[in-house]
């Protein structure tokens, strides 16, 4: 079997042994801290390394795994540990391959071209001369690599909020530096614009440093937040442009290497293949009926793998325990969530969740159709089915339903009297202004007093309630929305109004 190693515990480095290993091949990575152990996750057919390695640890590590190949990817600012990687390769005969962020050199410029007003320096020693003109507070978003050096900083004492990776070895390392309690925050990214802003005005930040980051590493989510805030920026620049392959092409090197291996030629559609794996996911999940006790395990386990979540307040309610933790965003407008996802690039794995079924009258329709309008495909989609209203008001039924035509009067017009003269048996969601006892009020003004309805409120929920009448029975009754109903017309012609 091929044998790969990647060095980094980044998010490339992540996506990459996710897809080698998808591709059948046993992958070795290589981090440094313990969060980046944690984010590898655990598949099968992948082992993790995680000690700082100096080149003799390197050269040990190689000479353990016999890798096929090697991929360099840890974080372009990672200059020592690169070097490292080389010479070990080298002396090993080991063949080599380094992963670079997207972004070129004419990027670059043109990003310091738009962000005139920030400070751009070239070392943290620059970055610290223009943070000594005042005293204001200093919000580090840089990583906890290069606190050391400004934490000594003697203008800079007290000043100092980082913000670093939740991990017991990070944290310990900058409480040593003197940096802790409200100074030291602790979180996971990546971060939106809000929780960059959220951040700025809680501390009281008079100036924000930041790495030359790629959309991974949310750099214009960060420039957005402190432009909003009328601070200035401190941006410490890439050490250089990088020579190296991009994202996309090492996974088309990790197909190339699984297919010689098995004896197998590659084909033109899997060398275009690897291009699923540099798009961004995004999962439409239905959630079926209630608090999210009806979402299927599979569905789950996307919740808890994703960067994001979106939908209605009412779905992100029902579905915090699942995302505790997580970023969400009260979005469920097709369009709008669209909109979003564009603007906000660092989340790579996103989902959007919706109440019952999504191929039932769902809001997902709408958002499917925008995507395949787009000329260029920017995500995987996949759809996570849920239990649509229809079958699990039949299930509290104890009835079938595949006789019963599904129709909703949800925001739309629908002929309920036509539906029940042409099918008998007819399903409908309520909503707006259509409810329970304004539709038996005109199914009885209609002749139509004798049809059974069968309804369920507020289906999945601790309070819901089913029961059973004819329309004029219930004609006039109030219900809260989130009521579905079925009718059962015998076909018996109409009455006059009682």
């Amino acid at each position: 079997m091929a044998r790969i190693l990647i060095f980094g515990g980044t998010a490339e480095g992540r996506c990459l042994a996710e897809y080698g290993v998808q591709q059948g091949i046993s992958v070795a990575v290589s981090v440094v801290s313990e969060y980046g152990k944690r984010v590898m996750g655990d598949m099968p057919g992948l082992s993790v390394y995680c000690k700082a390695l100096d080149k003799d640890g390197i050269c040990s590590l190689l000479e353990e795994e016999k890798p096929h190949l090697v991929l360099d990817a840890t974080h372009p600012y990672a200059v020592t540990v690169t070097g490292e990687i080389i010479h070990a390769c080298k002396e090993e005969g080991v063949r080599l391959l380094r992963v670079v962020r997207d972004m070129s050199g004419e990027e670059a410029d043109e990003r310091a071209n738009r962000y005139k007003a920030a400070f751009w320096v070239h070392t943290p020693g620059e970055a610290a001369e223009i943070l000594a003109r005042d005293g204001k507070p200093v919000l580090f978003t840089t990583g906890s690599k290069e606190l050391g050096f400004f934490a000594e900083v003697e203008k800079l004492r007290g000043r100092i909020y980082a913000r670093v990776l939740p991990d017991s070895q990070v944290i310990a390392k900058c409480e040593h530096m003197g940096i802790r309690g409200k100074h030291l925050i602790a979180m996971q990214g990546p971060f939106s614009e809000e929780m960059n802003r959220a951040l700025i005005r809680e501390i009281g930040a008079g100036w924000l440093v930041t790495k030359e980051s790629g959309s991974r590493g949310g750099f214009e989510e960060k420039m957005a937040a402190a432009s909003s805030c009328n601070i200035p920026v401190v941006v410490i620049r890439r050490p250089k442009q990088e020579k190296g392959i991009s994202f996309e092409e090492a996974c088309r090197e990790l197909a190339y290497l699984a297919k010689e291996k098995s004896g197998t030629a590659v084909t033109k559609k899997e060398k275009e293949r690897p291009r699923e794996a540099l798009m961004r996911r995004l999962s439409l999940i239905g959630m079926g009926m209630g608090t999210g006790s009806q979402l299927t395990m599979e569905a789950i386990r996307e919740l808890e793998q994703c960067d994001v979540v979106l939908g209605a307040e009412r779905m992100l309610t029902d579905i915090e325990p699942w995302i505790r933790g997580k970023a969400a965003k009260e979005q469920y407008l097709g369009k709008e969530i669209y909109d979003w996802l564009l603007v906000h690039p660092m989340y790579r794995r996103a989902a959007v969740v919706y109440s019952g079924d999504t191929g039932f009258y769902s809001g997902c329709s709408s958002l499917l159709r925008i995507l395949k309008e787009q000329p260029e495909e920017e995500f995987f989609v996949r759809i996570f089915p849920g239990i649509s209203t229809l079958s699990c008001l039949s299930a509290r039924l104890g009835r079938s339903w595949e006789s019963i035509y599904p129709a909703s009067t949800h925001g739309r017009e629908c002929d309920v009297e036509g539906l029940l003269e042409k099918y008998s048996h007819v399903f409908l969601l309520l909503g707006g202004e259509e409810n329970l006892g304004r539709l038996c009020e005109k199914l009885n003004k209609s002749g139509m007093g004798n049809v059974q309805v069968s309804a369920g409120v507020r289906l999945g929920y601790p309070d819901e309630r089913v029961f059973t009448g004819t329309a004029r029975e219930l004609k006039g009754r109030e219900e809260a929305c989130l009521t579905a109903v079925i009718l059962d017309w015998d076909g018996r012609g109409r009455e006059n109004e009682r």
